[in-house]
C-alpha cells in the first residue's frame, strides 16, 4: 500500500525536522547538544526515511524536472551533512534542514503525480 509508505515517510521525516529544530531552538532535549547531534540525528532520520520508502514512478528520466530537483536538494544535503560534521555549526544543520524538507516535498509530489500500481525503476538509454 503506497499511501502507508508515503504516511510512514511524512511522520519519520517530521520527527527528523524536529529533532533538528530542537537543536536550532535551544530546546535542550537529551543527546541533542549541538549543531553536531543535530546533523547526526537528522541524517540517521533521513537515511531509515529512504529505507522505508518504496519506487512510485513508472519510470524515470535525467531529464525529469522534479529528479533534477531531487537530485540536487540531495547533494546538497549530502555537502552540508560532511561539511558541517567537522564545522559543528548551525548554518550547515539549517541548510540540511532545508534539503530535507525539499527532497521530502519533491518525493511526495512525484508519488502523487506519477505513482502507479506497478512502479518500479526503468533504466532509460
Amino acid at each position: 500500500m503506497k499511501v502507508f509508505r508515503d504516511v510512514w515517510a511524512t511522520i519519520l521525516t517530521a520527527v527528523g525536522l524536529t529533532l533538528a529544530l530542537s537543536v536550532t531552538q535551544g530546546w535542550t532535549w537529551p543527546l541533542l547538544g549541538d549543531a553536531r547531534a543535530g546533523i547526526i540525528a537528522l541524517g540517521v532520520v533521513g537515511l531509515a526515511v529512504c529505507g522505508s520508502s518504496d519506487w512510485a514512478a513508472i519510470g524515470f528520466s535525467a531529464k525529469d524536472p522534479l529528479m533534477i530537483t531531487a537530485i540536487f536538494a540531495g547533494v546538497v544535503l549530502l555537502v552540508a551533512g560532511v561539511i558541517g560534521l567537522f564545522a559543528n555549526t548551525m548554518p550547515y544543520l539549517v541548510v540540511m534542514m532545508v534539503a530535507t524538507a525539499a527532497i521530502w516535498l519533491v518525493a511526495t509530489t512525484r508519488h502523487l503525480v506519477e505513482g502507479g500500481s506497478d512502479a518500479r525503476p526503468v533504466p532509460t538509454a
